[in-house]
């Protein structure tokens, strides 16, 4: 396991995170970070001529260089040089961990190193069943406290596993779980982008809705796990046949062209994505994530061209959905037919907070001056 920190720099520093090598080949190494590292601020956009400084813990310096970025994730691969062997781990790829039906233990650590030799920062805390602020609907969230360096560093169990990236709040440590991770990793080698279908769902984990609603569903269905689809937005009328109300994903909000013709509605609990089951938004994400890398890869077999965002040829995603209506309930399988990609940004927003100066003064002597963010 491994961390260091990045900074990228013109003339001036701009940001400093953490990282984990994940790969290293033929004397190249892969490194994880947030996107953050090289967005410009309020901007979905790498910042130009930019350089990337990777401090290794052992206080050697290298430079790197922007491989991968996807704001949507908020994801950053930077690619280092070294004459030597840098240690590297994998993001884990289980899910059950994240399953808060299971009676296991949700301990976690979360890691960032500082520029400084040997340095290494940790937060103990805990796995929360809560959603996180940001819009990023994969993302869950641990009680660590961590500071903005500690951004892009990994989140580990007790048994060394890497099972995520972490972000920065104030309150709790957002953080993208690793088997998401590894999926966007295979995405950025296949394809050198993440791909996502734009299906127009906006959905949430089941158990995060509101005690009340979930007596209710329970009452109906019980025993049921999933998402909750909070927004729809259908593109055109004959792409969609899902309706708020079903369960696995519950739907909160509907916006589309022509409601009419949509039959997923806000409130609708979805199960199964082409029959497979899940329990989580991540673990939606990551089935879908799936399926348009299959495509993708069927279309280079086929050596048909790739175009950024659309897709010639149609995926049809079949979801199994449980709807009540009043005192009327049912369980139906619906299809949302897909031929657009999500774009890469702006659709979620990562905030960082504002940047400020830590000083420490002793007898009106300034020792110290750091400055965060």
């Amino acid at each position: 396991h491994n961390e260091f920190n990045l900074f990228p720099a013109e003339d001036k520093h701009l940001f400093s995170c953490s990282g984990t090598i994940v790969e290293f080949l033929k004397g190249v190494g892969c490194v994880v970070t947030s996107a953050s590292l090289v967005k410009l601020p309020h901007q979905d956009e790498i910042a130009d001529k930019l350089k990337v400084n990777v401090c290794l813990p052992s206080g050697e310096t290298l430079e790197g260089s922007v491989s991968n970025v996807d704001f949507c994730y908020n994801i950053c691969v930077v690619h280092v040089r070294s004459t030597s062997q840098l240690p590297a781990k994998r993001f884990s790829a289980d899910t059950t961990f994240f399953n808060f039906d299971d009676c296991h233990s949700k301990d976690v650590v979360a890691l960032g190193r500082l520029c400084k030799r040997w340095s290494l920062n940790v937060a103990s805390g805990k796995l929360t069943p809560r959603r996180s602020q940001f819009d990023c609907e994969e993302l869950l969230v641990s009680s660590c406290r961590i500071s903005k360096r500690g951004v892009g560093g990994p989140l580990m169990d007790f048994d060394g596993n890497i099972i995520g990236m972490n972000f920065y709040d104030k309150k709790e440590t957002p953080f993208v779980p690793g088997f998401i991770m590894l999926k966007c990793l295979q995405h950025f080698n296949d394809f050198g982008r993440v791909i996502r279908p734009l299906h127009g769902l906006r959905v949430k984990t089941l158990h995060e809705e509101q005690l009340t609603v979930l007596e209710k569903i329970h009452l109906v269905f019980p025993g049921v796990c999933g998402v909750i689809v909070e927004k729809v937005q259908v593109p055109s009328p004959e792409h969609s046949e899902i309706k708020a109300g079903d369960s696995g994903v519950m739907v909160d909000k509907i916006e589309v062209h022509s409601p009419e013709h949509s039959e997923i509605k806000v409130g609708d609990i979805i199960t199964h994505v082409d029959g497979i089951p899940f329990s989580s938004a991540a673990e939606f994400g990551g089935i879908l994530l799936d399926t348009c890398g299959q495509h993708m890869l069927e279309r280079q077999k086929l050596g048909l061209p790739e175009n950024d965002n659309q897709m010639s040829t149609v995926i049809s995603l079949k979801f199994d959905v449980k709807t009540q209506r009043g005192r009327k309930s049912e369980k139906t399988t619906r299809t949302i037919n897909v031929d657009k990609f999500t774009p890469s940004g702006k659709l979620n927003r990562w905030p960082l907070g504002r940047a400020y100066l830590l000083r420490r003064i002793e007898n009106g002597i300034l020792y110290t001056e750091e400055r965060y963010g």
